[in-house]
C-alpha cells in the first residue's frame, strides 16, 4: 500500500490516481449500469410513476425502476470485485468492506434523483442538462456515503479529490461515447 505523502514523484502520483479510480469504480459501474438498462424491456416505469408536484413532475421519465435497480445492483457487484482485488488479493486499501458498493450506489441515486427534483422545479424538462451538477455530484455523494466505512482509510482524502477533479472528464467523455453508440439521448 502506498500512503499519500508530498513530495511524491511522477510514478507514486500515478499509481495514487489509478487507485482512485479503482475506489471510485463502483460510482462509475452504478452511473454507467443506469444508463445501459435501457436494454432490458421491463421496470421501464418512472420512479415517481408519471406523478406531478406543483403540476410539475416529481422527477421526469428518464428517472426508471430499472436504472435504480440496475445501478444500484452492478455498483454493489463493482464494490465487491474492488474489495475483492484491492483489499484482499493485493492489499491496496487499508479499509473497504465488501458492502461499500451498495452504499456508494445509494449515494450515486440520490445525488441523480435530487438533480431530476431540482431540474423539474427550476424548469429544466426531462433529460436536460444542469451543468456541473450533472457531471459530478453523484461521485460526490456516493464517496460521502462512503465516507462513515472508510473514514480511517489513510489516502481517503486525495482518492475524494482526485475523483472530484477526474469524474467530470471522465463524464463528458464517456457520455459522448455512449452518445454515438446510441445508448445515451444526449451527448453529456
Amino acid at each position: 500500500m502506498i500512503e499519500f505523502a508530498f513530495p511524491m514523484d511522477a510514478g507514486t502520483f500515478f499509481t495514487m490516481v489509478i487507485y482512485a479510480i479503482a475506489f471510485g469504480f463502483p460510482i462509475f459501474m452504478c452511473n454507467s449500469f443506469a444508463n445501459f438498462s435501457k436494454i432490458v424491456p421491463f421496470l421501464g416505469t418512472p420512479v415517481d410513476f408519471g406523478r406531478t408536484w406543483k403540476d410539475k413532475r416529481i422527477l421526469g421519465d428518464h428517472k426508471t425502476w430499472r436504472g435504480l435497480i440496475f445501478g444500484i445492483l452492478f455498483g454493489t457487484i463493482a464494490g465487491v470485485i474492488v474489495w475483492y482485488v484491492c483489499t484482499i488479493q493485493y492489499n491496496v486499501f487499508t479499509i473497504y468492506p465488501w458492502y461499500l458498493g451498495f452504499f456508494i450506489s445509494i449515494g450515486d441515486h440520490f445525488a441523480d434523483l435530487l438533480g431530476s427534483f431540482t431540474k423539474r422545479r427550476i424548469g429544466i424538462k426531462s433529460g436536460g442538462a444542469l451543468p456541473l451538477y450533472d457531471q459530478g455530484s453523484w461521485m460526490i455523494t456516493g464517496m460521502l456515503f462512503a465516507l462513515p466505512f472508510v473514514w480511517s482509510e489513510p489516502n481517503f482524502w486525495f482518492y475524494f479529490v482526485t475523483l472530484c477533479i477526474a469524474t467530470p472528464v471522465l463524464h463528458f467523455l464517456t457520455g459522448f461515447l455512449a452518445y454515438w453508440g446510441g445508448i445515451k439521448d444526449v451527448w453529456y
